[in-house]
């Protein structure tokens, strides 16, 4: 018996299940090479790429004061209102401090009170002073003349030499007396000009004090740590009675409402992406819904110029790669509200049409 007589005959099921690998095999050839032309395609259109994210605000709300923490009035992931309280840190030493500073102004305050009546009582000694140089004066000038009608009358014996001596020596003690009260005068407005210069510097320590008034409330106002804006807490890194200090990350908080998309574009892109292009977007976490974006701006360097280490060709060790452009893209109002609510920070974009 020959070897091909030995052969065993295929049975109808093992044909069956021949044919179909086979044509499995087809098709899944068919599949690869379609999906590698529809990549082929799809990468190469002018602006299409998956290098694309959602961008918000997102701040780190920080202490501006030291002291433990009182209370905490908000949980993660709660919308908070602009103005709201978020935490409230000790005040009961900070109240203090307002109340010392209060204290010290006034006690600035009073003495200024102090030098004012100084002055006062300085300018009222100048207008005595000057009123009684004013009579002394007159005095003095009616005595000079009736010294002189004696001098005439000494010359024709009318009067004797005692006379006039006596109206002599009452004239050198009126020029004396009006001498002193002209040296009082100015010994008075040395005073005067003194104690005025009292009051500029009682004013300059009225607004030292002022303003350690103002600091001590500003620190005041610190212990209540206040949103910033309307926006979404993010993750909490506190506790009740945690001491905090200053600059201390208490939370991150996302702004609300002002969202956009930082899309990565391809030098052989770029050139075709202008400001105000209308595109087409797919965020992944939201399927089957498409988004209309609006071109804002585009970078004025690549991706890898902003880094904190850039590239240095100079070393020898130079590989071409192809550089990516941001470009912000903004949400029209023609997407659904409800439909954006839906988009978070971090999202991964697809631009896939214009």
């Amino acid at each position: 018996m020959s070897n091909k007589e030995n052969q065993p005959v295929p049975t109808e099921r093992a044909k069956w299940v021949r044919i179909f690998f086979n044509l499995l095999s087809i098709l899944v050839l068919i599949a690869i090479i379609a999906y590698g032309i529809i990549v082929y395609f799809h990468l190469n259109r002018n602006v299409y790429t998956d290098d694309a994210q959602v961008e918000q605000y997102i701040n780190p709300i920080n202490v501006r004061i030291q002291g433990y923490i009182k209370s905490i009035r908000f949980e993660e992931n709660q919308a908070v209102k602009q103005g709201d309280t978020l935490v409230i840190i000790d005040d009961r030493e900070y109240k203090i401090q307002v109340e010392q500073a209060l204290a010290n102004l006034e006690d600035v305050k009073a003495g200024k009170n102090v030098v004012q009546s100084d002055v006062n009582v300085a300018a009222n000694s100048t207008n005595i002073s000057d009123a009684n140089i004013a009579e002394m004066k007159a005095r003095l000038d009616n005595q000079a003349t009736n010294l002189k009608r004696y001098a005439n009358l000494l010359k024709s014996d009318v009067v004797s030499q005692y006379q006039y001596d006596e109206v002599k020596t009452e004239y050198d003690a009126m020029k004396a007396k009006y001498e002193s009260l002209s040296s009082q005068k100015y010994a008075t407005q040395l005073t005067t000009k003194s104690v005025s210069n009292k009051i500029a510097v009682s004013n300059a320590a009225i607004m030292h004090a002022q303003a350690a008034v103002d600091l001590a409330k500003l620190n005041l106002s610190y212990c209540y740590i206040i949103a910033p804006y309307d926006g979404v807490m993010g993750r909490r890194k506190i506790d009740v009675g945690q001491l905090m200090t200053p600059g201390q990350p208490l939370a991150t908080i996302v702004q609300s409402g002002d969202i956009w998309v930082i899309a990565n574009y391809t030098e052989n892109q770029i050139a075709r992406i202008k400001v105000g292009d209308l595109l087409k977007l797919k965020i992944d976490a939201i399927p089957n819904t498409y988004f209309e974006g609006k071109v804002q701006s585009l970078s004025g360097a690549t991706g890898s110029s902003y880094s904190a280490v850039p590239v240095d060709n100079s070393t020898g060790n130079f590989v071409k790669v192809q550089q990516r452009i941001p470009v912000k893209i903004i949400f029209t109002d023609k997407n659904k509200p409800a439909d954006m609510k839906n988009v978070r920070s971090g999202m991964n974009v697809e631009i896939v049409d214009k």
